[in-house]
């Protein structure tokens, strides 16, 4: 009876706090629910996409295209708002210090992400530890393009006059540290030659000089300068990658004069850290789909554009991949802001 009467009491203890354990074990359940009932409801409100680059840029253009395609799927308003300024770092340090509820968000590049901790002594944020990344837009291929005035007309007689003419050949960029005058400096190291920087506060701005000739020449994304070029308003001498581009017919790769120059421009999305996972997943997963409808792929591609996507996660081994690989490149030229 003593051991029947232990047992007894020994059970009614179990289910006590069984009973007691349940409320907090459905509280864990629901809370851990939240944010996937958050991302079914989100958005209700407009979401903010914030480009660190002057208007008429790249980054805006493609900027413009995805917020389109977002409004669509989303079912709600993407505005686009330019601030730029400090090399992008203005837009992007406001995006860091953003609400991580999905509704704002940065159109990033190779500057503000990867570049300018390698160049600025003072950064804003942390772009390794204060973004948490959403979507990989698209790859875009970087050009040299000049005025025809000049009379240049490919690599090899960019280099020529150069040489012959070391600091007279002005080289407008969208500024310090943009993936525009890390081109010129990699081709100041690679090939020796001494060409003068002028950096603008966005490639708009240095595409408008180069046209007015007040510069001789510019380096910049593809899709800043393209309907200039075929327009014959400018000269594309080199491409910074691998191989010739199908949107600039016969223009050779800077490489074939200059082993070894290969700088690629990527944009990409990013929301503050700590927006949760379900909100990034559907974000990304709209641009996706986006991104896969022969429409968009029409408009990437006259841009000179190449659309990437894929999960957020192996984006973020892009980002941290491209953070080092940035660093070891600029360990190597001059570029520094005080």
């Amino acid at each position: 009876m003593q051991k029947q009467t232990y047992t007894g009491r020994r059970t009614a203890r179990r289910q006590a706090v069984r009973l007691l354990t349940l409320p907090f074990v459905a509280a864990a359940f629901s809370l851990a629910a939240l944010p996937v009932a958050a991302a079914n409801d989100w958005p209700t409100k407009p979401i903010q996409l914030i480009v660190p680059f002057a208007a008429g840029g790249t980054t805006d253009l493609l900027a413009r295209l995805v917020a389109d395609g977002m409004s669509k799927g989303l079912k709600q308003s993407v505005i686009v708002e330019n601030k730029p300024g400090a090399g992008a770092n203005i837009g992007a340090a406001e995006v860091a210090r953003a609400k991580p509820d999905g509704y704002t968000l940065l159109m990033g590049t190779p500057g503000p992400l990867a570049i300018n901790p390698h160049v600025y002594p003072k950064m804003p944020f942390d772009p390794a530890k204060e973004f948490a990344a959403v979507s990989y837009v698209a790859d875009v291929p970087n050009v040299i393009v000049t005025n025809p005035r000049t009379g240049l007309k490919n690599i090899h007689d960019l280099l020529e006059r150069a040489k012959a003419h070391p600091g007279q050949l002005n080289w407008g960029s969208p500024g310090v540290g943009s993936t525009g005058h890390i081109q010129l400096e990699l081709l100041k190291q690679l090939a020796g030659v001494d060409i003068t920087h002028v950096p603008y506060k966005g490639a708009s701005q240095a595409s408008a000089d180069l046209l007015a000739g007040h510069i001789e020449l510019a380096g910049d994304n593809v899709p800043t300068s393209l309907e200039n070029v075929r327009a014959g308003k400018l000269v594309a001498l080199g491409v910074a990658s691998k191989d010739e581009l199908e949107v600039l017919p016969g223009v050779q790769p800077v490489s074939a004069a200059v082993p070894g120059y290969l700088l690629p421009s990527w944009f990409v999305i990013v929301a503050p850290a700590g927006t949760p996972q379900p909100i990034i997943d559907k974000i990304s997963a709209v641009i996706d789909a986006f991104e896969k409808e022969p429409a968009t792929l029409e408009k990437f591609r006259a841009l000179g554009a190449v659309p990437v996507g894929g999960p957020a996660d192996v984006l973020a081994k892009h980002l941290k991949a491209e953070q080092a690989r940035y660093g070891d490149v600029l360990k190597n030229i001059k570029v520094s802001i005080q």
